[in-house]
């Protein structure tokens, strides 16, 4: 049967979809508190609950849509948003440290989505250089994660972008055979085209010494330069923790075991890891 044109659907059937659409409603209201139905869903496949996901979205942005075409008074988008200042990084900050810590060791088993930024701190014990960090709410690093589209209005349009980013800072750890239950991270999702503001700010606050602004122990966030077509010397970062698959052909440190270390112990004396979350709420303050 050919579908209607737009213009010659009466307004008897709009009055009949938009009681179909209060049905679904009511329907999806009862299933997603019915523990039948999120057993039922625990049964699915990773790939039907991606596929599901899509079909849903797909869905709500055309009923966005026709809200729009329903809305007697016009609709726009956000023209003006919060812009890159220490005052919003600040605030943003404070709500970041409110955020729980959890163990890189469990982050396969806990996928989320969204962007934003994230920090990674150490509780271990091998490491005597960063005895200091332990029990602190110093981070030993920060980084950002960006969406998936820039202009991303929610998290699931965002992408996953904050765990993959994470996740390849646990393949690092592993593959420098640094035990992961040694480390805990802290994320926050954040409004799209804000995460580098903020990261910058944090970067500030910390000074952690694994990022490159810091220029001690740095190169975890490289991605794998080639020793053969680069000529790099081998990151701090790799040299204290040797064992990533492209480090391992670069023949010449930037900086020995030693002075990495004696850089790390002057930089925690000048800058005392901040003990607490008092101590940081009230800097912050």
């Amino acid at each position: 049967m050919a579908r209607k044109p737009v213009d010659s659907i009466t307004g008897d059937e709009i009055g009949l979809f938009l009681a179909d659409l209060s049905s679904a409603n009511i329907r999806l209201q009862k299933l997603s508190g019915n523990q039948t139905f999120q057993k039922e869903l625990s049964k699915l496949s990773a790939a039907q609950l991606k596929k599901a996901s899509e079909e849903i979205r797909k869905y709500s942005e055309s009923l966005a849509h026709f809200c729009e075409i329903l809305s007697p008074a016009k609709l726009e988008k956000v023209q003006i948003t919060l812009g890159r200042s220490d005052s919003i990084a600040r605030y943003f900050t404070f709500l970041f440290a409110n955020r729980p810590r959890m163990k890189m060791s469990e982050l396969d088993s806990s996928p989320f989505y969204g962007s934003g930024v994230y920090a990674i701190y150490y509780t271990g014990n091998f490491e005597p250089a960063y005895e200091k960090l332990k029990c602190s709410e110093t981070p030993i690093y920060v980084g950002k994660a960006d969406p998936k589209d820039p202009y991303a209005e929610s998290t699931f349009a965002q992408g996953m972008a904050l765990h993959t980013r994470l996740r390849e800072h646990l393949k690092s750890l592993n593959s420098a055979a640094l035990d992961p239950a040694a480390f805990e991270y802290r994320y926050a999702t954040i409004q799209s085209g804000l995460q580098a503001s903020v990261e910058e700010y944090l970067i500030r606050l910390f000074s952690p010494i694994w990022n490159k602004e810091v220029k001690i122990c740095f190169g975890i966030g490289k991605h794998g330069d080639s020793a053969k077509t680069r000529g790099n010397k081998r990151s701090p970062w790799d040299t204290m923790h040797p064992g990533r698959a492209w480090a391992k052909d670069t023949v010449e440190d930037q900086n020995s075991r030693y002075i990495v270390e004696e850089k790390i112990a002057t930089h925690l004396q000048d800058n005392p890891p901040i003990r607490n979350k008092e101590e940081l709420l009230a800097r912050l303050s």
